[in-house]
């Protein structure tokens, strides 16, 4: 018989693990959204085309600078 066992585990987090936490966050939120629209934009000019995680993460780089 399998026993199953959780683990709870609480961060806590000093100022400055704060804030780049909340700048992780924001960058994930800004790439999301951003390739949201651009998706929207493509299915917008041709909706048989089809989307794909090669192409969005090839334009990774290009977003970062």
């Amino acid at each position: 018989m399998k026993r199953l066992q959780a683990f709870k585990f609480q961060l806590t987090p000093n100022g400055q693990q704060t804030r780049q936490m909340s700048r992780f966050a924001g960058s994930c939120r800004f790439v999301f959204n951003k390739a949201l629209a651009l998706q929207k934009e493509w299915y917008q000019s041709d909706p048989t085309s089809k989307f794909s995680y090669v192409k969005l993460a090839n334009l990774l780089p290009s977003w970062k600078q």
